[in-house]
């Protein structure tokens, strides 16, 4: 059953003219003959008798109106609800990297949550690599990354890819001797680097903007956690490299 059709059967209750139906809905006369024949058909029996130029409703199609009414009213809650963003159901899930978390996206995620009461938010930090393996199983809706992808992976795993803001790479270390001045970074690969582990988005990107250098940096030390890496570039002149 249409809901135009149910709707056109309760206007002709509330008129009782094929003529005022029909303009109501901008459709002929004979169309809204046709609507109230099917139905009589389906129904098996008659639903407006003719007096006149009105069409009086019978019984049954008193009783069908007003279980029909019901339906019809239910139908446009039902949108208008759907329509309202405040009412949106259902869950997000969200993997994003170590600097994002940290520094960017919680006041996003607390600003959604006030605005989408009914939304759930599952939140996760991982490095790039895992993000993206989250991503490709289906594990999460969102991936936000600090990585560089190939254009070529993009197209084969079907990923729709939306640049957030640039961003830059700074060397940090407490050691005051290195503070002195500008280096070149092929003087600094002997210093004790503490780098993040494999598969990091900001480890790969360093890695690739060093070139060939990367084969000579001496990798003293990998940690999964950018708040003991800082800890240690503070007490332990060590050297490493930051999302700006």
């Amino acid at each position: 059953m249409k809901i135009k059709d149910m709707e056109i059967f309760l206007d002709l209750l509330n008129t009782q003219s094929p003529t005022h139906t029909a303009n109501n809905f901008s459709i002929t006369q004979p169309n809204v003959s046709i609507v109230i024949k099917n139905l009589e058909n389906k129904f098996d029996g008659i639903l407006f008798e003719r007096l006149g130029k009105k069409l009086l409703p019978t019984p049954k199609a008193l009783e069908l109106g007003k279980n029909w009414l019901k339906i019809i009213q239910a139908y446009y809650q039902s949108l208008e609800k759907l329509n309202d963003e405040s009412m949106l159901l259902g869950e997000i899930k969200i993997a994003s990297t170590q600097s994002i978390s940290e520094h960017f996206l919680a006041p996003i995620l607390f600003d959604f949550k006030a605005e989408f009461k009914n939304i759930e938010i599952r939140s996760q930090t991982q490095n790039s690599k895992e993000c993206l393996n989250l991503l490709k199983n289906g594990n999460i809706e969102f991936a936000i990354i600090e990585a560089e992808l190939d254009p070529a992976l993009v197209e084969y795993e079907n990923l729709e890819i939306n640049f957030w803001q640039d961003d830059e790479l700074i060397v940090a270390t407490s050691d005051k001797k290195l503070n002195e001045k500008e280096f070149y970074i092929d003087e600094l690969l002997e210093q004790k680097w503490i780098l993040r582990e494999v598969g990091s988005g900001l480890r790969d990107k360093f890695l690739n903007e060093i070139g060939a250098s990367s084969k000579k940096l001496n990798i003293f030390l990998e940690l999964d956690r950018m708040a003991a890496i800082k800890e240690l570039v503070l007490q332990k002149k060590a050297i490493s490299i930051f999302s700006k």
